[in-house]
């Protein structure tokens, strides 16, 4: 089979079952893992697909725009990769700590999946998290106040003023979207001093963006890539993106999804 013919069949593969394996391409076409690898690079760099850590996936849609009432109670199906970061969080969570947790979706499945004795300080600028967390009788919740938004939580000058006066052991935090270039990035500019002022006040700052986000930007800037401590992803992320970030001498953690 020729060149052209081995990688046509490949994009025919991932686009059939969403992903493919550098293994499975040298069992598949009995190639080396280097030749493997290199018609990936290849695929890749004509937007055929987005290579992983040991394969490629299909190329993900461009992100929506979030409806103004978009609520994480409104994505009915379990996302897995969201709650597989965010199942890998709770891991670095320990008894007594201050923490912040991002409004997000993989936030909410954080405080969902809070172990119920877990005794620790949860602050959120979200009423749907809060809800959640109340819940949990070990768990105190601070709530941080301030004019609401339609979509659930608050991010105004009260909200800053509260999180300005707090001390925070561990923030988790999720923007819409992260890249080298750009950092961690989102649609609605009433959050970027909100996210600034949570990192500022919190001695570890995680990063929690499921392969989805990762390679991608929207419109303003809340950070830069190497102001998190670490950042979580899974096994889907793009390969070129893992490598580059290690690169910069930021940790990161790469959660396997069955």
């Amino acid at each position: 089979m020729f060149m052209e013919e081995r990688q046509k069949d490949i994009i025919s593969r991932i686009n059939e079952t969403g992903r493919i394996l550098v293994s499975e391409i040298q069992e598949y076409y009995q190639i080396s893992a280097d030749c493997a690898r290199r018609d990936l690079r290849v695929l890749e760099s004509r937007g055929l697909l987005q290579r992983t850590h040991g394969g490629a996936i299909a190329v993900n849609p461009k992100e929506r725009y979030p409806t103004p009432t978009y609520n994480p109670t409104d994505i009915k199906e379990i996302q897995t990769d969201y709650l597989a970061v965010a199942q890998k969080a709770i891991e670095y969570i320990q008894n007594r700590d201050v923490i912040y947790i991002t409004t997000s979706l993989v936030g909410y499945y954080m405080a969902e999946n809070l172990p119920e004795d877990a005794d620790i300080t949860v602050l959120t600028n979200s009423v749907t998290i809060a809800e959640v967390l109340r819940k949990k009788m070990n768990v105190s919740v601070i709530l941080l106040g301030g004019e609401m938004s339609h979509r659930g939580h608050c991010h105004d000058f009260y909200t800053i003023q509260m999180v300005k006066n707090i001390r925070m052991d561990k923030a988790f935090l999720s923007h819409t979207a992260l890249s080298l270039d750009f950092g961690a990035s989102i649609h609605d500019p009433a959050g970027v001093e909100f996210g600034k002022a949570v990192m500022k006040n919190s001695r570890m700052n995680i990063g929690l963006y499921p392969s989805k986000k990762t390679g991608k930007t929207s419109i303003h800037s809340v950070c830069q890539v190497k102001d998190y401590d670490l950042l979580i992803t899974d096994d889907h992320v793009s390969e070129d993106f893992l490598t580059q970030i290690r690169e910069l001498g930021v940790s990161i953690e790469v959660v396997k999804l069955i």
